[in-house]
């Protein structure tokens, strides 16, 4: 089966956007590099979004994907497109993207600041919404291991970029 193809960088954005509608802002990126990603552009498209609110994230070529902090959130975020490989290509990137956000665990880090003493650390895992990885979350990110890690799945729908948000208690 063949999929349209769905850049890590769209991910991203979408993430960014549905971080900051949540009072989350974004703080640092891992911008993707590789065959086929821009990640020049990526990263001059988020400075110039951030640079309106006059503020300018961390870029770094290691860790989280998304790094986002509010009063009460600590989100730790891989991001995953698709290409258009074949099933077993997409399995074995989806496993790579699932082994990543599981080292995202941890304890906050302090100080955070008066007002973010009680932050909760937020694992998130976005992929688009196509049937091979929904079809891998269902099948290998069982709620046990959600709730226990407060994975939330992050489903990027597309051409529109807007993310369902699937809390560790939901099925997806």
């Amino acid at each position: 089966m063949t999929y349209s193809p769905v850049k890590e960088t769209e991910i991203i954005r979408a993430v960014a956007s549905f971080l900051i509608h949540r009072g989350a802002l974004p703080y640092r990126f891992s911008v993707p590099r590789g065959k086929g990603m821009n990640t020049g552009e990526t990263t001059d498209y988020l400075r110039q979004w951030f640079g309106k609110a006059g503020f300018e994230p961390e870029f770094s070529s290691q860790g989280a994907d998304v790094e986002a902090l509010s009063d009460t959130e600590w989100w730790r975020i891989e991001c995953k497109g698709i290409g258009s490989g074949k099933s077993p290509t997409h399995r074995n990137n989806f496993d790579r993207a699932l082994a990543s956000v599981v080292t995202y665990f941890e304890e906050p880090p302090y100080p955070l600041g008066e007002k973010n003493q009680n932050v909760q650390l937020c694992l998130g895992l976005a992929v688009p919404t196509s049937p091979t990885f929904l079809h891998q979350i269902n099948r290998r990110v069982r709620s046990p291991l959600r709730k226990r890690l407060n994975l939330w799945i992050l489903l990027c729908e597309q051409p529109s970029g807007v993310v369902k948000a699937v809390s560790p208690s939901e099925n997806c």
